[in-house]
């Protein structure tokens, strides 16, 4: 059964990555004890679960708590506003969560849910939580986020995941022009104007941060999304991914080129955006290195986020 009230998802669900079958993974509730597993998985009708996925040290001594979720619908995207029944607690970090919420991803992607798809920035001695409530048929589902326990504590930016031979790649907006950055703390532009039906360009350049020096590019040690070294021969090498969707506004996003597989060390992907409605949008880009199913993107590392808002005019 899926739990009836306050369920709570934590980094635990990092172990439902899955292979051929879904493995089960459990969520107590900490007074109910309720548990749900990932066998709760139906085409429609399941609800999306928050799920915190660890906390960042970050340099200049703040944190990032990070957050993804759930879906349990393997073929329903739910759609949650910001407001009474998606909202952030307290409310002055409320306003960055997703709104928009996509189904399992299917095949060949070997993950079964949505990491970190937004951070949150707390300061230095930050000892209360944050929690994330989603509302749904009359039931709450919320997860807190906190620094309480070490075990929570992710890798950033800028370290280098040497199991892996990965690291978030250096992602910049080249259309429309922005910032440059690596990791999950998220760069973002905007906002940006365009008519209902017209597609907006959307070109980010991915590469190597500067910190990747020559003998961490070594090719005999990654492997890309089908399972072949990257040091091969017989065959294209996947060195990044990157995705769009909708993060957040009041209608459909129709994506061009909305998942790019990038074979160079460097390159810039061009996608666009049309947008069925009027008002205000967020699209979210995960450029990442390494997701295969033993690669990087299911253990928390290593990917760069991006945030592009669209004020859609009639």
């Amino acid at each position: 059964m899926i739990s009836r009230r306050g369920v709570v998802s934590g980094i635990m669900l990092a172990g439902l990555l899955a292979g051929g079958m879904p493995m089960s993974v459990r969520a107590q509730h900490p007074v109910e004890g309720i548990e749900w597993m990932v066998q709760n998985l139906r085409p429609y009708g399941q609800p999306v679960i928050p799920s915190f996925d660890g906390w960042i040290a970050k340099p200049d001594g703040t944190y990032n708590l990070c957050f993804g979720y759930f879906n349990l619908n393997l073929e329903e995207v739910l759609e949650i506003p910001l407001g009474a029944d998606n909202f952030i607690e307290p409310a002055s970090f409320d306003g960055m969560q997703p709104t928009h919420f996509l189904p399992v991803p299917p095949p060949p992607d070997l993950y079964r849910r949505f990491f970190c798809v937004f951070t949150v920035n707390v300061p230095a001695g930050f000892e209360d939580r944050v929690v994330w409530t989603l509302v749904q048929d009359g039931r709450e589902y919320k997860v807190p986020g906190h620094l309480h326990e070490t075990s929570y504590q992710l890798s950033e930016a800028y370290q280098f995941n040497q199991g892996s031979d990965s690291w978030p790649p250096l992602v910049k907006f080249v259309d429309p022009p922005g910032p440059e950055g690596a990791g999950r703390d998220g760069i973002m532009v905007g906002p940006v104007t365009v008519p209902v039906g017209s597609p907006l360009t959307l070109a980010i350049s991915v590469g190597f941060p500067e910190y990747a020096t020559e003998d961490m590019l070594d090719p005999t040690m990654a492997r890309d999304r089908d399972g072949r070294r990257r040091g091969d021969d017989d065959g294209p090498r996947r060195v990044w991914w990157v995705k769009w969707a909708k993060h957040q506004g009041p209608g459909d996003v129709t994506f061009q080129g909305g998942e790019t597989n990038v074979f160079a060390r460097e390159e810039t992907v061009t996608s666009s955006a049309t947008f069925s409605e009027p008002g205000r949008y967020l699209l979210r880009v995960q450029a990442i290195d390494n997701p295969t199913e033993s690669g990087s993107f299911q253990f928390h590392c290593c990917w760069t986020n991006g945030y592009v808002e669209v004020i859609v005019t009639q």
